[in-house]
């Protein structure tokens, strides 16, 4: 079987079949609906040798998480593709740019010549800002490495033939079951091996259960054991005894160090911050069921800023953002037409 195939788990006596396309390839879902306009609960069965688990971590580490998980994948195999999934355009500049700049070294005294790439690979991006040009160059560079890294938005999630993809990260989550198959769909093909990783902060655990009724079944990522693969130097962990992610040696020196460098470069803090913003934005955009689930008012934006690696205390990020905001609305109600001049110039016609 190729791809993954979509039923419903009942059969209305009446129903329509929609079918769409996952790629250019084969791959192709159904959707069944009743007379009514109902559409019932599907499942979907997924290949054998696809691999899904779901990161758990709070939102203050999901930078040092996905950065981790990055470099333990590159270093278990040094030839593999990997997709990062983002929500937005912004997110998608901010990590391309930190990963493919950042530098790092166990020793935190080490001289920038002793420093490497933290990520050692090839970074790609795509978006729908970028220029066509720009979009077909990244999508063809990504296609002809062996090993190499894509960020992208869901412009990626279907009509994309990517072959060899071994890992597909959903940092950002991708909304309804339906966009959760078809970013997954991208790897695991033609027999070939694959792993699925769905981030997620335990406010959000709801959303697995969502995920759960459509046949997704996810295990919990060994986020403390890849954690524990990187000693630093001159500390060994201490194995037997747990240790919160929060306090963990290697968490704390890798956040400390992407804030340090983050706040050295000026572009990159832009970046980051604009990022932020619309993180947020799209954080709030989320309709139906979907929206009880994912609620900013849930979350510590002061948590939120260091998952973009920045330093402001959330007043200050926040205030940037609210500022934003309603110089935007401003801007609607001065270009929008009043009632009161709209009903004198329909009388002056």
């Amino acid at each position: 079987m190729v791809g993954l195939d979509k039923k419903s788990n009942s059969q209305p006596p009446k129903s329509s079949v929609k079918k769409i396309a996952f790629s250019e390839s084969d791959e192709e879902v159904s959707e069944h609906a009743d007379t009514l306009g109902n559409v019932a609960i599907e499942s979907y069965n997924f290949p054998t040798q696809l691999i899904q688990q779901c990161v758990k971590v709070s939102c203050g580490l999901r930078l040092v998480a996905l950065l981790s998980i990055l470099r333990s994948l590159l270093e278990r195999l040094s030839s593999q593709k990997i997709v990062v999934f983002l929500s937005t355009c912004d997110a998608v500049d901010f990590h391309y740019s930190l990963i493919s700049d950042f530098q790092w070294s166990a020793n935190l005294q080490a001289p920038e010549d002793r420093k490497r790439k933290f990520v050692d690979c090839k970074v790609f991006r795509l978006h729908g800002n970028m220029q066509h040009e720009d979009r077909k160059t990244s999508f063809q560079g990504f296609n002809s490495e062996k090993s190499a890294l894509l960020l992208c938005t869901d412009v990626a999630a279907r009509g994309l033939d990517i072959p060899k993809v071994r890992c597909i990260i959903q940092y950002a989550f991708s909304g309804e079951a339906s966009e959760y198959v078809h970013r997954v769909g991208r790897t695991a093909r033609l027999g070939e091996k694959g792993e699925a990783l769905l981030f997620l902060q335990p406010v959000e655990v709801d959303y697995m259960h969502d995920l759960q009724k459509h046949g997704v079944s996810l295990k919990e990522y060994p986020l403390q054991k890849v954690l524990d693969s990187f000693p630093l130097l001159g500390q060994k962990h201490n194995n037997k005894k747990f240790i919160a992610l929060e306090m963990h040696p290697w968490v704390l020196s890798l956040q400390k160090s992407v804030e340090n460098f983050i706040s050295s470069e000026p572009k990159l803090k832009k970046l980051a911050k604009d990022a932020f913003c619309s993180w947020v934005r799209a954080y709030t955009a989320h309709r139906g069921d979907l929206k009880k689930i994912f609620m900013v008012k849930k979350l510590h934006l002061g948590h939120v800023a260091k998952s973009f690696g920045l330093k402001d205390q959330p007043s200050l990020v926040g205030r940037s953002f609210k500022t934003q905001e309603k110089k935007r609305k401003r801007d609607m109600r001065q270009h929008k037409p009043s009632k009161k001049k709209a009903r004198l110039s329909v009388k002056g016609t």
